[in-house]
């Protein structure tokens, strides 16, 4: 996990000679985005297969009464805890309700029918805490769950104080406001322009030698998902294509820098995009049966959960498994605060052939495996 956010005196450089503004008549706004903000740089990330889990900048720092405008471009939230008090979880289990009826396509339900099933945590999803910052309480910008570039999230901060923030999607995307006095100067909106380009382009170039796979570990029969550090990630798998002799262990992992979370999903080769492409489309969705606002959003358990029960120790893949090669190793990630969900899984191949695979939360990200006698 990044480290929190302290001090102020980095914000725009520990002694560099930068602009400041005295206090204007009434509030002003600052802007902070969360992923690339200049249009030209989103397109390079997009080029080199990643992006940045970022704020840029990352320590903003405004006057008591003013106001941060933070605006999206990518799939993040803006969310403060109270002080001292735990982050908030993104996927937790509604126990009043469990998994039913899930099937494979021989008809065979699933292990993990009668488990509680997962949603989206209402307090990560929707808005919460109003427009005005509260140190008290949890203040919440919410998912950007509909189509269409997100509205930018804006608050006025009417404390002094120095106040931590961090994104409930990405572990490790942390930021920063130090809020001041009313009479005291703060960087120009000019200078933290500069500042938030100087600390995108170090990111930019990081993603783009990381995406080369500079640095990434590829023991044999080990493939990692991802090339990732806090700030930023790679959606590729390393390597893309492996091969591996029928019967010999394989090791799916996280990169453990990440803050991503992704899953190793196979399906039938003939119909890959008809079957494992419509539980990626259904990974995060409202509850049909729920009209009462806010809905309940929730998580497609053939996506986040492993296909086979981890009890029985390591699974064995096979072409006819669940009568059309399906397998997954649901959700993994890297983050110590969520211990349940594993940041590796191993799993046998036992018939030779080429087995192509995605992610679920990232369907872009593709690999294979060709399995030898």
């Amino acid at each position: 996990m990044k480290q929190r956010l302290v001090g102020v005196c980095a914000v725009l450089g520990a002694g560099a000679a930068l602009a400041v503004s005295a206090a204007p008549a009434q509030g002003a706004t600052r802007d902070v985005y969360a992923g690339p903000f200049l249009r030209s740089d989103a397109a390079r990330f997009e080029q080199a297969v990643g992006d940045a889990n970022a704020y840029f900048v990352k320590r903003v720092v405004v006057r008591e009464g003013d106001r941060v405008r933070w605006n999206f471009r990518g799939f993040h939230t803006v969310t403060f805890s109270p002080r001292g008090g735990p982050r908030v979880p993104l996927i937790v289990p509604d126990q009043g309700t469990p998994i039913a009826n899930v099937v494979d396509a021989a008809n065979a339900p699933f292990w993990f029918n009668g488990q509680p099933r997962l949603l989206i945590n209402p307090l990560a999803a929707f808005p919460r805490g109003g427009n005005v910052f509260r140190p008290g309480r949890v203040m919440n910008s919410g998912l950007p769950l509909d189509e269409g570039e997100p509205a930018p999230y804006t608050l006025r901060f009417a404390r002094e104080g120095t106040y931590d923030y961090y994104c409930i999607v990405h572990p490790g995307m942390d930021g920063q406001v130090r809020v001041l006095d009313r009479d005291r100067r703060i960087p120009t909106a000019a200078a933290t322009r500069r500042e938030a380009i100087r600390q995108e382009k170090n990111v930019l170039a990081r993603v783009q030698r990381a995406s080369t796979g500079a640095g990434a570990q590829q023991p044999p029969n080990t493939i990692q998902a991802g090339n990732d550090t806090n700030d930023f990630a790679v959606f590729k798998f390393f390597p893309a294509s492996a091969t591996v002799k029928a019967g010999d262990l394989v090791t799916l992992r996280m990169d453990s820098q990440t803050g991503e979370v992704h899953t190793f999903t196979f399906g039938p080769n003939e119909n890959e995009a008809a079957y494992v492409n419509q539980i990626a489309a259904a990974f995060i969705a409202p509850d049909p049966t729920d009209t009462t606002p806010p809905p309940t959003v929730q998580v497609e358990p053939r996506a986040a959960l492993p296909s086979e029960d981890p009890s029985l120790g390591i699974p064995t893949h096979a072409p006819t498994l669940h009568g059309n090669g399906f397998w997954n190793t649901g959700v993994l990630d890297a983050d110590d605060d969520s211990p349940a969900i594993p940041q590796s899984m191993q799993v046998r191949f036992s018939t030779p052939g080429t087995y192509s695979y995605i992610c679920v939360v990232h369907p872009f990200m593709r690999g294979s495996i060709t399995v030898t006698p």
